[in-house]
Order: structure tokens, then sequence, then C-alpha cells
């Protein structure tokens, strides 16, 4: 994706924004690159709040796509920095093209259009809609667009840090293109709104590397908003390692609040941290074991749907292992080829949500902070 003959200085970082919450995301409404949907007060009062929290970043350079929720998202972050910059359009950051769903109800579309829907959600890189100019693979056209984007915009920037405010879909295939997924798991990258992703391209690397993904703890959420439903199972991964009691008390605050199933651990380090993190939740059930296939039976429970939950609630468990073996899991579960483009940070969270309403799991947050520890600043949002 990245032409390794361009002489990159020094790594180039990308911070990816979505918009705000829109007039559309109130409704209910599939958006699209229709225009018509503006952000709401909420809309506007986050992306201060995402401003305030990259403040401290040194940017060279801001790109948005054409639509207006994303022109209003970089003002209002703009608005919270002491110095301004141009705003460049880029049409290639326009959101995914759906005309024959923009401004419907996804109720509608679910219930009423339900062929369509389940090969949106489970073959996205098949899914195809009339439009304007005949039958088209929206999907497959977003991926097209966003390798257009990196082509063009990296070799200008090697080197500097860019902010890019666009779209949910966008930023997905944004983020798929630079790590070499394919687009059918273009459904398995959660992105909220004004929620901050982080890109590292390495100087002569062809894939980037993703520092953290969907980042909402700067607006106060205890964990990322589960957007495929209430059902199935949620899991929250922590990584164990040489200091792992540097990452504990994040880790409690992060914890406090959720109601935990379940634990299980891996290696008698991820058993202590657990143990430690875990100190106010006594009514979570710890499990743990030694075995070297620990990911791979994981994989396998997930695969075939083996952990059923009661009167369809979600059930939340926490995964205490290796970086490196949750790296695996990860990136087997999103379509990953090498779990080392998604470095683990100690004292921080990632979370995977396995709906039973699709196939695929959904990595909702990589590298979640939590907005207990940024308050106490134990940890910052962009390191």
């Amino acid at each position: 994706m990245i032409n390794p003959s361009i002489p990159f200085s020094s790594p180039t970082r990308v911070i990816l924004v979505r918009h705000g919450r829109s007039t559309y995301n109130e409704q209910g409404r599939y958006q699209g690159a229709s225009d018509e949907s503006v952000l709401t007060e909420k809309g506007h009062q986050d992306a201060r709040q995402t401003g305030l929290v990259l403040g401290e970043t040194t940017v060279s350079a801001i790109y948005t796509s054409p639509l207006q929720r994303t022109q209003q998202t970089a003002q209002a972050i703009q608005s919270a920095w002491r110095t301004s910059l141009p705003i460049m359009a880029h049409p290639d950051l326009k959101e995914i093209d759906l005309p024959a769903w923009a401004g419907l109800r996804y109720q509608y579309v679910r219930e009423s259009l339900t062929a369509d829907y389940q090969r949106w959600i489970n073959a996205p890189h098949q899914f195809e809609m009339i439009g304007p100019h005949g039958v088209r693979r929206p999907v497959q056209d977003l991926y097209h667009q966003a390798q257009r984007f990196w082509r063009q915009i990296l070799p200008r920037h090697a080197g500097q840090t860019l902010l890019i405010v666009s779209h949910g879909g966008t930023i997905r295939a944004l983020l798929g293109t630079a790590l070499g997924l394919s687009c059918r798991h273009y459904h398995t990258l959660q992105q909220s709104n004004c929620g901050i992703s982080m890109l590292r391209f390495p100087n002569h690397a062809s894939l980037a590397r993703l520092e953290s993904m969907n980042d909402t703890s700067h607006l106060g959420e205890a964990l990322p908003k589960l957007k495929a439903g209430r059902q199935g199972l949620r899991l929250l991964m922590v990584p164990s390692g040489e200091n792992d009691f540097q990452s504990v008390q994040p880790l409690r605050l992060l914890l406090r609040a959720q109601k935990l199933d379940f634990c299980v651990s891996q290696s008698d380090a991820a058993q202590m941290l657990c143990k430690a993190i875990l100190a106010e939740h006594p009514q979570t059930i710890q499990l743990h074991t030694n075995r070297t296939d620990f990911h791979h039976l994981w994989l396998q429970t997930l695969n075939n749907r083996q952990i059923q939950t009661q009167s369809g609630e979600i059930l939340t468990g926490v995964l205490v292992a290796q970086s490196q073996i949750l790296q695996q899991m990860l990136s087997h579960m999103i379509g990953a080829h090498q779990g080392f483009h998604f470095p683990l940070i100690g004292g921080r969270v990632s979370v995977v949500h396995c709906p039973t309403t699709q196939l695929t799991p959904i990595l909702q947050s990589m590298n979640f902070t939590g907005p207990a520890a940024i308050q106490r600043g134990l940890v910052s949002c962009i390191s």
C-alpha cells in the first residue's frame, strides 16, 4: 500500500477522528454520502472536548471530508487549540455512498430489506446497490477510495503528524487499507462519534501500526458503547508483562463500574494481575490455565459460538495474557495477517464484542484508557 522507495525521514503519525453526533445519528438514519445531516449540540460539545484532549499534540495538517458534519467537527476541534491550521477538504474522505438507503431508518432497512441487510452485515465485500451509475459495490469502492487517499497524502507529509476528520465507514476503510485488512472485514472495526484512532507509518514499512483505536474515554465513557446490541459476548483483553504493578491502579479504575462475569488468565504473572485488578469484583469467576494453546482454544470457542448467554444479555469476560498471545487472537478475529501491527499497551484494555446478530467479532476499541485514568493523570490518551 505504501511505496517503500519513498524516503520517509521519520514515522508519519495519523490521528483519525469520526465526526460528532449528528442529526441522522440521533434519528437512527443511514447517512452515507448525503449532506443533509449536521451536528447536534452534543456533537459540537464532544468535538470541542476532543480538541482539548488533542491540544498537546503538534499537528502539521488537517484533512476532512467535504461533508458539513465533518467540517463542523474539525472546526469545533480546532476551536479548542491555541493555533489554527487550514482545514483542507479532500473528496476521498467522503463517506461510503449508499444512495438507496440514505435517509432510511436503520430499523426499516433491518426489518424490511432483510436479505440486503444480511449481505451488508455478513458479506460487505459482496454487497451491491443500484445507484445513478448502475450497480456498484459500495464497500469495495470505498476501499479503493481509501487507498487512493493514502497514496496521495502520505508522501506529501512524510514524518509529520496529520489529523483526519471523517466518517465511520471511511475511517474503517482507511484503517483497513493501512493495516492490510480485506474489505470482507469492513464491519470488524467499530467507529464511535468523536472516537480517536492513531496510526503510525514506520519509515520504509509496507503497512502501518495501530497505536490505538476508537478511544472515547475523553468523552467520559467507561467503555465504548455497544453498537451491535447488548447481546452476545464482550471480551476485555488485558496484556500482562514485566511492569504489571504499574498497570494495576489504572485497570482497577477502568473496570470498577463494570459487571464482569468471568476472568481467564494465562501464565502465573497474568493470574496475579487478574487477582489485583479484580479486587473490587469478588463475584467474578476467576479461571486460570497454563496451556500454551490458550488463544487457539478461545478462537475455536468463539468460532463455534460455544458460549451462550442467558436471557439474551451481554456476557462480559476479562482475558489476561501475554501481549503476544492477545495480539494473535486479535489479529485473527479481525482478519489481519500479523499481530505485531497491533501493539497492546499495559494498563489499557482492548474490547472485542461477539454479537449474536452477526458472524464476525467487532473490535470496539484497542488500548482504551478509561475516563477515570485520564482525570487522575495516570495515563495519557495521546502518548
